[in-house]
């Protein structure tokens, strides 16, 4: 089919009108424009569209209605053509009973209207349709179950649409009705298209079609309509074979020349690398005869990539194999052959993976690629082994092998990915086995059996350890890799860095033996300097919340061991909301705020929870009933009020608390709608804000990139984009503002000593991206002048995004740097030196701390115990080491 022929099929199939005259194809017809008149139009015209096809239906259906045609009915386009359905058929075909069919329409419609909500109704609507149908013109009844078919179809229900369409022939059957054998081809095609042809439908009309016709005219249309189906994108079904083998036989035909002409039309068609396993096994005998006396079918076969054939090697050597009977494996090998090797061994390469990353070993793929060498070397073309659907791989044994004998090959970039599966080639019995020598020779794919030796230790399959140790190549990259990987580990000056690449070599301990050179490092490594810099440089238990601390021991007495004492945590800022049980406690920054016992309905749903807003000293609490949502002010906790605007989530989180509000110096607070004020029954929206205590800010978009837009929190409405003055000052041409990593929130009280700083009016920092891969960085600034940067590391991303130089007592300022729900702590050149996580399981580097808060109320963080700190600041390399032995 050229490329003229499938965008006509393409604009046909998607109800286009092409101008006369643009194919001849046998599913196109002419459009007609039929014009009508009644003596009620007052002399005014009825025009309708209508395919040829069904314009002797129109005229009919439309005569009924009183409603008479004009003699001309020009021809303006082609469309679709369309077989006649119900009740269109009736009207041609029986006029004077067309009555029956026109009084069941209004019914029709209304179970077409019901067959998406209620499917149920509708199918036992037009079952009951059908039998008073039945009784009255049972010749109307295949069009009839044809039309049902069709609205459910509409639906994409093709079960119901399968079982009225089954319900047709069957009526077909029972009522001895003649059969228009080219309307029921044409019927057969278009359910089949609609993937609502079951094989039972397709067998039951193989029968028919011995029943009714000469068994050579029976074969005939047998094969029209599979040609025709496959031809239109569906495969050929399981049984085809046999059908086809009755019917010929019924025939007298002789089966070879028959089957042969029969599985031509059908290889020519796309459907066909969909065929099943049985369709292959059927016809492999007649497949060499057909490529001996058509040798074009032999590059067919080459462009077939068999995806209905199975997913198991044996599935593929069979290919093979058939390729091999029918002499196309000569067209890859020979050195006149005309088929592109390079192109079919990318092909077959990423077919044998079968929507994985890799493929096992095929002692047949390797025979003839082994054959293909000197053609794919003399083409120079680089074959692809690696590309695959969802990540990049290889199958080992087939790289070795192209390596080894000098193949040009498609090389994944240094960037990605690509997956060798070394624990499943360990395991493979299969023959062909490599010895690895090549690819372990090229530098390039070294280094990707090194991250497949790794692998192995990430759980890929650290029983085979011991199996790589031993192996004469891989047992060297081995050791290659535990040399490198305990370099990196005695390298590292940081705790959480040394962590994880201890947690790296702890699955090796059973082959760490193999490099006496790796061994040493790690009996002979000095955990005590880098604990030493660590506490040197501070930790985030040196500062605490006061008023925090107490919130949690007054929720303390609420934990029961008969129920679910998760501690929530909602945004008020500067304070927090915590609950849990039936008690809540705002936290501010000095200090309590509020405390207050919970008034839940006693029926509130076990999996629903009580959501908080904090404005002007009073608490508003949330819940949802079904689709509603309810709440109270802590002032009036007996009048339980329906809330509207926005609606509370469903899902439960129990820290919601990311995005600051801002408490407005008049009362209410900004959450980026219209302010709330205490006592309000209507919820704005939430989203992120800044200020700075005079103007305000919302996050906008502009296509992709967010923005700062002004908006004024007394009517919720937006204006332009500017950016407070902070923001504003870190606006450079080579530099990015990251907008949505920025903060601006107005000075409050108790946070004048904010460990980020302040300027004595806002808190928070402004983020900008600097300089381009291995040069890159990110900068924050905070509003006393400081600014913290994170280089990018050897991957080439930044490690967080910075919030700038966290100060602590006597001096030390790690950078802090956010990476989603954890904040790390660097040292000036970038080593990590701890993380905690928000929440109450902050961590083993906030062991002393019971809540890491988020971010913005970082503001409220005060020093401990300066005198303690000052003592961390001092501490010697000998004094870490006594800390070790005591706690040891």
């Amino acid at each position: 089919m050229t490329t003229y022929d499938d965008t006509t099929a393409a604009l046909l199939d998607a109800g286009a009108i092409l101008p006369s005259g643009t194919t001849a194809r046998e599913d196109a017809d002419v459009l007609t424009a039929r014009t009508y008149t009644h003596p009620a139009l007052d002399g005014r015209t009825v025009v309708r569209l209508v395919p040829g096809t069904l314009g002797e239906a129109e005229d009919l259906a439309l005569e009924f209605l009183g409603l008479a045609r004009e003699p001309a009915a020009p021809e303006v386009g082609q469309v679709r053509r369309e077989t006649l359905g119900f009740p269109a058929w009736a009207l041609v075909h029986d006029p004077a009973n067309g009555h029956h069919a026109l009084a069941l329409v209004k019914d029709v419609e209304r179970l077409a209207r019901q067959a998406k909500s209620k499917p149920g109704n509708a199918k036992e609507g037009f079952e009951a349709l059908g039998e008073r149908l039945g009784r009255a013109v049972p010749h109307f009844l295949p069009t009839f179950y044809e039309q049902a078919a069709r609205v459910f179809l509409q639906h994409e229900n093709t079960t119901y649409a399968a079982a009225f369409f089954g319900k047709a022939r069957e009526a077909e059957r029972v009522h001895a009705l003649a059969v228009d054998e080219e309307r029921q081809r044409a019927v057969f095609l278009e359910f089949a298209f609609a993937g609502a042809l079951t094989v039972k439908a397709l067998k039951e009309y193989v029968k028919d079609l011995a029943r009714r016709l000469e068994p050579a005219t029976a074969w005939a249309q047998f094969r029209q309509l599979t040609v025709e189906r496959c031809a239109a994108g569906m495969p050929p079904y399981a049984s085809l074979p046999q059908d086809a083998r009755g019917l010929i036989r019924a025939a007298g035909l002789d089966r070879v020349t028959e089957e042969c002409a029969l599985v031509a039309d059908l290889l020519a068609s796309p459907a066909a690398v969909r065929a099943p396993a049985s369709f292959w096994n059927a016809f492999r005998g007649v497949l060499p005869v057909l490529a001996e006396r058509r040798p074009g079918i032999r590059a067919r076969l080459l462009e077939i990539m068999p995806a209905g054939l199975g997913r198991e090697v044996e599935d593929d050597e069979f290919w093979l194999a058939l390729l091999a009977e029918c002499g196309a494996d000569l067209l890859l090998t020979e050195e006149s052959g005309e088929a592109d090797a390079a192109d079919w061994l990318s092909r077959w390469a990423q077919h044998r993976k079968h929507g994985a990353a890799y493929s096992h070993r095929s002692p047949a793929t390797l025979a003839l690629v082994e054959r293909m060498a000197s053609r794919l070397r003399a083409g120079g073309r680089p074959v692809d082994l690696f590309s695959g659907r969802w990540q990049p791989g290889a199958d080992l044994d087939l790289l070795d092998l192209c390596v080894a004998e000098g193949i040009a090959l498609a090389v994944p970039g240094a960037d990605t990915h690509a997956h060798l599966p070394l624990a499943i080639w360990l395991r493979d019995k299969r023959p062909g086995e490599r010895d690895l020598k090549a690819v372990a020779a090229d530098s390039r794919y070294r280094a990707l059996l090194s991250e497949a030796v790794e692998g192995l230790g990430r759980g890929q399959g650290p029983a085979e350890l011991p199996k790589v140790a031993a192996h004469p190549v891989l047992g060297d990259v081995l050791r290659e890799w535990l040399q490198e990987a305990t370099a990196e580990f005695a390298a590292d000056a940081g705790l959480p860095g040394v962590d994880a690449k201890l947690e790296r070599l702890r699955p090796f301990r059973a082959v760490v033996q193999e490099s006496p050179q790796a061994v040493r490092r790690l009996t002979g490594y000095d955990i005590v300097p880098v604990l030493g810099r660590t506490l040197r440089a501070g930790i985030l238990d040196e500062l605490g919340w006061p008023a925090l601390e107490e919130a949690l021991e007054l929720l303390d007495a609420e934990v029961r061991k008969d129920r679910d004492n998760t501690l929530s945590v909602t945004e008020a800022w500067p304070a927090l909301i915590l609950a849990r049980g039936h008690k809540a406690v705002v936290a501010g920054p000095e200090g309590i705020l509020l405390t207050h016992d919970l008034r839940l309905p006693t029926d509130l749903d076990r999996w629903q929870r009580p959501r908080f807003r904090y404005v002007d000293g009073e608490l508003l609490v949330m819940w949802r009933d079904g689709s509603k949502q309810h709440g109270y002010w802590s002032n009036r906790p007996s009048e339980v009020v329906p809330l509207g605007g926005e609606q509370i989530p469903g899902w439960w989180s129990g820290m919601d608390a990311a995005n600051a509000s801002i408490p407005l110096p008049g009362g209410g607070r900004a959450t980026g709608g219209r302010t709330l004020h205490a006592g309000d029954t209507v919820l704005p929206p939430s989203r992120p804000v800044i200020g700075d205590g005079t103007t305000y800010w919302r996050q906008g978009r502009q296509g992709r990139q967010s923005l700062w837009l002004e908006y004024d929190p007394a009517t919720g409405e937006h204006g332009r984009a500017s950016l407070p003055a902070l923001l504003a000052s870190a606006v450079r041409e080579d530099a990015s503002l990251l907008h949505g990593s920025c903060e601006v929130l107005p000075l409050q009280p108790g946070l004048e000593h904010s460990p980020f700083g302040t300027d004595g009016t806002v808190l928070g920092r402004w983020v900008r991206a600097e300089g381009e891969g291995a040069e890159a960085r990110t900068t924050a600034g905070t509003p006393d002048g400081r600014t913290a940067a994170l280089r990018a590391a050897r991957n080439g991303r930044v490690p967080g995004v910075p919030l700038g130089a966290l100060r602590l007592p006597g001096g030390a300022a790690p950078i802090a740097a956010q990476m989603y729900q954890s904040v790390a702590l660097h040292a000036d050149d970038g080593t990590e030196l701890g993380r905690v996580s928000f929440g109450e399981s902050g961590g083993a580097y906030a062991a002393g701390t019971r809540l890491v808060p988020p971010v913005p109320f970082w503001h409220a963080l005060r020093p401990r115990d300066e005198r303690g700190s000052a003592v961390l600041r001092a501490l010697t390399d000998a004094s870490a080491a006594e800390l070790m032995r005591a706690t040891a």
